[in-house]
């Protein structure tokens, strides 16, 4: 498999369906976001792929949707390829998607969900609000309390869950580097003003494509705000408008802002978790030779 990953904007589709078509290969999609039908312009999802491209559309945005959940999917679509000798081209931004083709992670909470815990749990939350859940994880797992932030209630849950559940700190889970294939790593990466500028323009052409109507849309379907899948940039913005009242250019400006900051956790997320193994690309210079090596380069591991 060929695993390509890096920051939003940085053009890692692109690069991607390149070497799917130059190895015959087909995607498969590593974005968390881009599992959820009908959320299309603010994931800037390939609706019409050159080719085939996995791991899209796969569930409602009213249905919750784990690292687990993605990794049953992912290692079914993966065998697929297998069986019809195909090159899996494994292209996304989301680190902890990734993780699951390189990885295995063995901590609670990964085999049948006990639901009348979750929705206890799910419960409290709407009750007593995020920074309650925030400070609870802080008494029984505070390095995973350092690393999450108190608005991002899915993982608060879901690490909180781990705890009740198990008796074991989602911070104490066990990983070791078990690749499902043998495979090569790329990283796109871009000089950090140039990425802002590209940034910008994508939001800019996402409003111009309809992303307003896409979420009003959502909202007459009935997603809510408080949903996993409306938690995702581009979109728990319209909060503001829907809600507040607030206007367009202000959704425009904090769009911008959290995909900034996000690129960021993205760069340091890609630079430290696969140093060892992955092949930096600069966007800016790719060619018809970087082409070239990136398909003869060798798999990591497998020199033959």
């Amino acid at each position: 498999m060929i695993i390509v990953g890096g920051a939003t904007a940085t053009g890692k589709s692109a690069f991607a369906l390149e070497l799917a078509k130059r190895t015959g290969g087909e995607l498969i999609s590593a974005d968390s976001m881009q599992i959820y039908k009908g959320m299309d312009i603010g994931t800037a999802k390939d609706t019409d792929s050159e080719v085939p491209l996995h791991m899209v559309d796969v569930v409602s945005p009213k249905t919750p949707f784990t690292v687990v959940d993605y990794k049953q999917a992912a290692t079914n679509c993966l065998k697929e390829l297998k069986n019809r000798e195909k090159e899996a081209v494994i292209v996304g931004g989301t680190g902890f998607y990734i993780d699951t083709f390189l990885y295995e992670m063995d901590y609670g909470g990964d085999g049948e969900r006990d639901e009348d815990l979750y929705s206890a749990l799910k419960a409290e939350a709407e009750r007593f609000g995020a920074a309650h859940m925030h400070e609870r994880l802080k008494l029984v797992d505070p390095v995973s309390a350092e690393k999450i932030h108190a608005n991002n209630s899915v993982r608060v849950l879901r690490a909180l869950y781990i705890y009740e559940s198990s008796g074991r700190r989602a911070s104490e889970q066990n990983i070791v580097f078990k690749p499902a294939e043998p495979f090569k790593m790329f990283i796109l990466k871009s000089d950090r003003e140039k990425l802002r500028q590209k940034i910008a323009l994508r939001v800019d052409k996402m409003l111009a494509s309809g992303l307003q109507k896409e979420v009003e849309s959502l909202l007459s379907d009935g997603v809510t705000f408080d949903m996993q899948s409306m938690q995702g940039i581009g979109y728990k913005e319209w909060r503001d408008l829907f809600v507040e009242g607030a206007d367009v250019e202000r959704v425009r400006a904090e769009i911008i802002k959290n995909t900034n900051a996000y690129a960021k956790r993205q760069e340091t997320w890609f630079n430290n978790r696969y140093k060892a193994f992955a092949q930096k690309i600069d966007v800016e210079s790719v060619n018809e030779e970087t082409y070239r090596r990136a398909v003869a380069a060798p798999y990591y591991g497998y020199e033959n």
